[in-house]
């Protein structure tokens, strides 16, 4: 059974406010549904950012550092077609350290993204009315860009997993267009907790077969989660979420055709179980809350 890292180590929470506590939960919860195993020492640092005794970029270099002192192994074949998004003969993704090892770019992208994902936690959502795709883009852009230089913008390749292929790069724009509808037809403020998960469901499923990133589309479609829930009496608590439950329910959402509608239907349970009750309802104006 998943546990939340405050249940874990309960130690290192005594001291933290309830809006650090649920931030750094949801950090580590969202990670570990793309495959992330934190060890204490990913979660004293995350409590260190939040408490501002640690910068992102300092928590940056210094998993560089360690991860950098690792022996690897790596092969390039120079000789093949060099490919959109990839270091020239290998499998890992081009990104700003330069690193050829798929393990060491893992773990630093998991270090840097954990960090910023907890400042756009801590800092509050917007109001409901400004989530629309550019903020998406933004958004991903804020949690990729220290990793990637395309963060934030629509990738330029086909996308297929498990044999389910995303939606294909000329229909981005028109999945995303479907995203902000589905956010548009919720009275998010009103909304019960079955209408809530319902809504929910519906704009995690549409945005995740646009796929419109190349790599972090899960972070941030789980991030969009959480701050349409600030403007609701309830919160949202992946920590309970296993991954295997998760990528079933997100494979078993895909439409039978690529330019079709992805179901909400297999999210609804376990997205209807991991909302709690808020302890006061939040402004929507103001947009300040701690989803």
């Amino acid at each position: 059974m998943t546990e939340r890292a405050s249940e874990r180590w309960p130690d290192l929470f005594e001291a933290q406010a309830a809006t650090v506590v649920h931030a750094v939960d949801q950090v580590v919860a969202a990670e570990r549904l793309e495959g992330w195993t934190p060890e204490r020492t990913d979660v004293e640092a995350l409590l260190s950012l939040a408490g501002g005794e640690l910068t992102p970029d300092a928590h940056i270099r210094n998993t560089l550092a360690r991860v950098t002192t690792r022996e690897v192994w790596t092969r390039s074949r120079w000789w093949v077609r060099p490919r959109p998004y990839l270091v020239r003969g290998t499998s890992v993704l081009r990104n700003r350290f330069d690193l050829r090892d798929a393990d060491q770019l893992r773990d630093v992208e998991f270090a840097a993204t954990a960090a910023r994902l907890l400042g756009v936690h801590l800092a509050g959502p917007p109001p409901i009315r400004r989530i629309d795709a550019d903020h998406i883009r933004n958004v991903h852009r804020q949690v990729f860009g220290d990793v990637f230089g395309w963060a934030g913008q629509h990738r330029i390749v086909e996308l297929s997993k498990n044999g389910d292929d995303f939606a294909s790069v000329a229909t981005i724009d028109r999945y995303l267009r479907e995203v902000e509808i589905a956010i548009a037809t919720v009275d998010w403020p009103r909304a019960d907790r079955g209408r809530l998960a319902y809504g929910l469901s519906a704009v995690y499923v549409t945005y995740n077969h646009a796929h419109p990133f190349r790599e972090g589309n899960g972070r941030t479609g789980t991030l969009l989660l959480h701050q349409l829930c600030a403007a609701t009496g309830f919160r949202l608590d992946l920590s309970g979420i296993e991954r295997t439950d998760w990528v079933a329910a997100s494979r078993d959402s895909a439409p039978f055709r690529r330019v079709g509608a992805p179901s909400p239907r297999p999210l609804i349970p376990l997205l209807a179980r991991a909302l709690r009750p808020a302890q006061s309802k939040p402004s929507q104006e103001s947009g300040a809350n701690t989803s």
